[in-house]
């Protein structure tokens, strides 16, 4: 076994076995199975060995040091990372949410992206305090002018010479800042650390989702995004940053807060979140579907496919391979009954065989019933069980040549 497998499946071992032993959640037998690597443990379905041809490529790339290679984390707040803290909305959680927690058990992993998401702020929380690493001065979240926006909302640059910053944990010397041009939108700076803008940005023109790239000195920094003063506002969906002689494996946050599958497929504008996530062309997408919400709102089964069918095409056709994930059981009483999310579950999978792409059932690796050692509350993860999720995520990823049982 490679080195790299064994990093990912003892990390969720731990998990399990942890959670086994506070609660009973995954017995011994299905925790020992997750360091088998080659094939895959029972839950993953559908990796037939040549459906992940496009992550195999990008990731082989990344280790001989050619280019970076992107994984995109898309689906709801248990994306996000809501609950994986006491204080589920105002906590820090961003770093605890399991797109995080993957990202560092990949070799050169890097978490070094943020992307808004208003819903954080629409249930009463902060996205900068949600991820620390986000420091706000005169701009907000919004979705009111950009409706379905990726991750659920933009941040607003308004008439204030305050900035909006970003300071990653990593040393970096290249930003990039994905925006929205349209008409009556203005212009904004990139500066690092309060010094000369190294570029200007004018977001005026014909409706398109863009990307902006910067560059600086390598090392610490962070990063100041100013609205000129003589402009109209400006909306930027996200950024991300990384150092230019690391060849890394950046993870991407997607999560919007409170989205079921149906906010996924908005195309109205080039920035909704279906046109703006093949721009952005991750090299593999783990799409999570907001699946959790679609059984708390009794969506149709017949309308979930459609839905999903419509973001797995729409990633393929960017060459980008797709696996599907389903969410951790919600408290049945409280949301869906365990039969109606265990059928939400069987769709989910047979999609993943008539789509041909793999399939992992957190879901059923859960157990199947909601349980308190893994959870904040009847909906959430805690961050033991966004660990779990990190590490069923990491063996599905690190070997994409492996094969599931079925």
């Amino acid at each position: 076994m490679r080195r790299r497998e064994f990093i990912a499946g003892a990390a969720a071992l731990a998990a399990c076995m942890q959670l086994s032993k506070q609660s009973g959640l995954l017995t011994p037998a299905n925790g020992a199975a997750l360091l088998s690597g080659n094939p895959l443990p029972t839950g993953f379905y559908n990796f037939t060995g040549s459906n992940l041809a496009n992550w195999q490529r990008a990731s082989a790339a990344q280790q001989r040091g050619e280019a970076n290679a992107i994984v995109g984390c898309l689906g709801d707040s248990t994306v996000a990372g809501q609950g994986a803290a006491s204080n589920e909305l105002a906590s820090n959680a961003k770093s605890k949410s399991w797109p995080t927690q993957l990202a560092r058990l990949i070799p050169n992993g890097s978490w070094s992206s943020v992307w808004g998401d208003n819903n954080v702020s629409a249930a009463a929380g902060d996205l900068h305090a949600f991820d620390a690493r986000l420091h706000r001065a005169g701009w907000a979240i919004i979705n009111t002018t950009a409706s379905g926006t990726l991750c659920g909302g933009s941040f607003q640059g308004r008439p204030s010479p305050l900035a909006q910053s970003f300071t990653p944990t990593n040393p970096i010397d290249t930003i990039e800042v994905w925006y929205a041009r349209s008409p009556e939108s203005g212009r904004f700076t990139i500066d690092v650390d309060g010094g000369p803008p190294l570029t200007t940005v004018d977001c005026t023109g014909a409706n398109a989702f863009m990307k902006a790239t910067a560059t600086c000195t390598p090392g610490h920094h962070t990063i100041n995004l100013r609205k000129t003063t003589d402009s109209n506002d400006v909306y930027l969906t996200g950024l991300r940053c990384f150092n230019s002689a690391i060849k890394e494996v950046s993870v991407y946050n997607l999560g919007g807060c409170r989205w079921g599958s149906a906010d996924f497929v908005v195309d109205g504008h080039p920035w909704n979140t279906l046109p703006a996530v093949a721009a952005i062309a991750p090299n593999l997408v783990l799409f999570e579907a907001g699946i959790i919400n679609d059984w708390d709102d009794h969506v149709p089964l017949s309308t979930v496919t459609s839905n999903m069918t419509t973001v797995i095409n729409a990633l393929k056709s960017a060459n980008c391979d797709v696996i599907l994930m389903s969410g951790a059981p919600s408290e049945a009483g409280v949301y869906a009954s365990y039969p109606t999310q265990a059928a939400y579950v069987a769709n989910m999978k047979s999609l993943a065989y008539a789509a041909n792409v793999p399939f992992i059932d957190i879901w059923g690796l859960f157990g199947g019933t909601w349980n308190s050692a893994a959870m904040n509350d009847p909906l959430h993860p805690n961050q033991t069980g966004y660990a779990l999720i990190a590490g069923y995520a990491g063996i599905a990823i690190l070997d994409p040549s492996a094969r599931s049982l079925s």
